[in-house]
Order: C-alpha cells, then structure tokens, then sequence
C-alpha cells in the first residue's frame, strides 16, 4: 500500500491509500465478491460502515437472548456452499430443515401448516383448494425453473437472452396478468389466494401490483424446501468472514462512504469518513460496490441524474422476550390481518398498516440456545413503507405499541410476558437502503422484475452487486451477485 496526502476537502486534509480491490459492503454479497477476487489473487480490502459484518444480516445479544435482526427464511443452501465448494473447502454450516416451511393463522380461526410434503399440506385443504393449490405449485415451478437460468444463476440478461427467454417461456409469465388475477384464474381464493400473494413481498413487491411472474418465487419455499442452521444466519456470517480472512481479505470497520469521485485511469476513488471524523480515501485499481444500487450512482462525483423509482417495501421488525413456552407458534409463523388488501393501500398512502400481517420468527424452537431456560426470542415483523416522495418517516413508537397490542388481541401472548428488547425500523434500514427499501425498486411491472447489470456506464472498472442490482434480494441471490460482478470486474465469468 502507498500513502499520500490529496488536496484538502472542506478544510480537512485528507490521507489517500492506493489499492489493489476495494469492495463496499460487507453483507453476504460483499463477501462473496471478496472472497472470489482474493480467490483470484488480489489483495482485497472491505470496507463497512457498521462495527461487524453481515449488512442487514446483523445480530443483536441482549439478556441471554439472541437474535437475527435481518433475513430469518433461508433456502437454496447449495448457493450458499458454492464459494467454499469452489475453493475446496468443506463448508462448516450445519444446516436444519424446517417442517412444517410455515404456520399460518388466520382470523377465521383456521391454523394451516404448509409443508415440503404437498399431500402433508393437501390433506387440511378443501377439495377445490387442494387442486388449486397442485395447480399453483405446478405453474410456480415451471415459472422458476424457466427463469432461473436466466435471471438468477446466468449473469444479467442480454437483450438477446431477454428474446429467447421470451420466445420460449413469455406466454407462461403472463405478462399482461397481475398476481392476483393469476392467482383467480387457477382457482386461489380468500386465505389461499392470501398466502400465495404474500410471496411477492420476499422481493419488496405490492402483491397487489405484482406481476404474475413473482408466483415464481413460491416455488422457492414449498417446493425446495426452507432450512436454518446452528448460530443462525450470524453463523452464516461468521463463515463467509472466516473465508475470506483465510484468502487475507482485510476488513475496515466503522468507515462510512462520503462520496465516489470518478477517475479515468481506475476505479473510483473512494473517500469515507472514519469514526471521530477522520476522512481518508482509497485509490482502488478495481471496485465493487454492494451499498444500494441508488445511493451508489448519488455517491459518484460528478452528481448523476437519477429519477428515483417508487421504492419496494421497508420493514419494522420487535424484538420481544417471551416468557414461557408458545406450542402455538413455529420457527415460522405468520399470522394474517382480516383484510389482506387494506394493508397494502396504507403502504400505498405512505401510512402504517392499522391491521398489518405479523411475521413472528422465533429461533430458539430450533436453536434452544438462542433464548434463556423458559424464554423464548420473538422476532417479529409488519411491514411499513419505505421513505420517499417528500413523506414523514411513519411514527416508530406509535407502530411498536400497535403491533404489540395486536400480538396480544389477536391471542399470541399476554402483555405481562412480554419484554420489548429492540426495534429495528425504517429509521435504522436508512443506513443500509435507500428509503429504507429493503429491495430496491419496487417490481410492479414485468420489465421492472429486471435488475440492473453490474455494470455503470462510464466506470470500466466499478461493478455494482447486491439486492438492488443482478439477481435481486435474499441471501443466496445476494451471494450469486457478488460473484458474478466480482468475475465480471476481473475480466472472467467462470462457473456460476
């Protein structure tokens, strides 16, 4: 590493430090990124605003309890292994199937398991709802598996890969149907037509803006199947970290972005501000960025011009001490407002749900560790909208109050047992999203389902990576991205 000084910048002087591979981010596609260039041979630097890995993925330890503050629905876990498998290292996750996938409790009272087993899951239907749901199984997977070689596992489509996908496959996609009249036309009606909608919001979308090709992504979940693994998602973690510190990955904590300044003979160089004020900057010969794809081009110096797109859906997330045990409530359980479609005209109006859909995640039911003896740990979240358009923040206090009243309405607990730990809001996803959108643009048309390439016009050696950009969000599409813009920055596609 070489240091010199650039001119001052707002009267602070400021230290440059050139480097081989800089990547922004050190959430599960900045460290797939890294780990595929150090793999390469390059000395790698990672630089993360927040005091440890993970990015949304973060953890949170207070009084014996442990949570996952972030995703808490983990599938395809061979896209997990993949960078160890490629490195030939053995991967160290322990992965546990969860059965049932999820517990669903709806307001009529009716409590339905859905699990990998369709006849486990058929046989508490009705008879129309049994072939409904064989019917929307069957188009979800013929759906993913269509698209899956060209918008997950390929690198980002071409315009000639988007025509032969859309010669072979476009009329199954329905591109002229919503998710709910797609659902309709197969046979899904009230709760069953709900729990197939509820699929769209994995990708941020508005199932009721939704096109009809996100019913792929159920698929995902009954068909292949959801695991966990012991530590939970910190352990995944903690895994890609021990990777790449084994490939000298070096990581810089606690360093925020300010700014990417253009540089024709390289990568951007990138300045951040250090903790106490410091400024320093990195001259990289090569950059990856895994920050939102957004506040990524807003960074870039000069200003570009951005039209903000409507912004996909944020989150407000408890974290709760229950006392007791719950048999009620499973790793996952979901419990449904009376009026699924209220819920997301408030999100429209930039409002808190009054009678949102709660996601209750409780992993001590499978990690006994991750609670004290007679406790269990709550995850639980609502959905809320992202921050854009000129609009107030949602009132945070007021959300958490309503959402513990409705636990304790809608017969989950007793508020005497229950012990409010954190919460983990649109304020805090700011830091990481913009608008505290956790996946970017909103999908609400079928060309919008398309995210970015990793590439930005004018930079030739920036590539950008993450849940905004190729392939979407979630932890493994997360991983795949950044090892596709990683091979992309270093000239080499490689096995995907």
């Amino acid at each position: 590493m070489a240091w010199t000084n650039l001119p001052e910048r707002e009267g602070l002087p400021v230290s440059h430090e050139r480097a081989d591979c800089v990547v922004l981010g050190a959430g599960f596609a900045g460290l797939s990124a890294a780990i595929r260039l150090a793999s390469e041979g390059h000395e790698v630097t990672i630089i993360e605003q927040m005091e440890r890995a993970g990015g949304k993925a973060g953890e949170v330890r207070a009084n014996g309890f442990r949570f996952d503050i972030g995703p808490s629905v983990v599938t395809l876990p061979e896209v997990l292994e993949g960078p160890f498998r490629r490195l030939g290292v053995e991967p160290p996750m322990q992965w546990l199937p969860l059965d049932p996938v999820a517990r669903y409790h709806f307001p009529s009272g009716r409590v339905l398991d859905v699990h990998s087993s369709v006849e486990a899951t058929v046989s508490q239907l009705s008879r129309e709802e049994a072939y409904a749901y064989r019917r929307l199984l069957v188009e979800a997977r013929a759906l993913y598996e269509a698209a899956a070689p060209v918008f997950v596992h390929g690198p980002p489509p071409t315009l000639v890969s988007l025509m032969g996908y859309g010669l072979r496959h476009g009329l199954r996609a329905r591109p002229w149907l919503k998710l709910p009249a797609f659902l309709e036309q197969h046979g899904a009606r009230g709760e069953l037509r709900d729990l197939f909608l509820r699929f769209a919001t994995y990708f941020g979308a508005d199932p009721y803006q939704a096109p009809a090709v996100l019913h792929n992504i159920a698929w995902v979940e009954l068909g292949l199947g959801v695991v966990t693994l012991r530590g939970g998602i910190a352990a995944l973690v903690d895994a890609y970290v021990e990777l790449a510190q084994s490939l000298g990955v070096r990581f810089k904590y606690g360093e925020t972005v300010s700014s990417l300044v253009s540089n024709p003979r390289s990568a951007p160089t990138v300045h951040v501000t250090r903790e106490g004020g410091e400024e320093h900057a990195y001259q990289p010969s090569r950059l990856v960025s895994t920050l939102d794809r957004s506040r990524t081009l807003r960074l870039l110096q000069p200003v570009r011009a951005l039209r903000d797109p409507v912004p996909s859906l944020s989150g407000q997330v408890l974290l709760l001490s229950i006392r007791g045990a719950q048999p009620e409530v499973r790793h996952h359980t979901l419990s449904m407002p009376p009026e699924y479609q209220r819920e997301f005209q408030s999100i429209r109006a930039g409002k808190a749900p009054e009678d949102p859909t709660l996601y209750i995640s409780v992993s001590s039911k499978t990690n006994p560790a991750d609670a004290p003896e007679g406790f269990e740990n709550w995850f639980v979240m609502a959905n809320a909208p992202a921050v854009h358009g000129g609009r107030e923040p949602i009132d945070e206090e007021a959300y958490t109050e309503l959402i513990l009243s409705l636990l304790e309405a809608r017969g989950w607990v007793q508020r005497q047992d229950v012990e409010l730990l954190g919460v983990v809001g649109p304020r805090h996803l700011r830091r990481l999203a913009s608008h505290g959108a956790i996946y970017g643009a909103a999908p609400h048309s079928l060309f919008s389902t398309i995210r970015p390439p990793h590439h930005v016009r004018g930079e030739s050696n920036l590539r950008v990576a993450g849940g905004t950009v190729h392939p979407g969000g979630g932890i493994p599409l997360a991983v795949l991205s950044g090892w596709q813009a990683a091979g992309s920055l270093i000239g080499y596609a490689g096995p995907q």
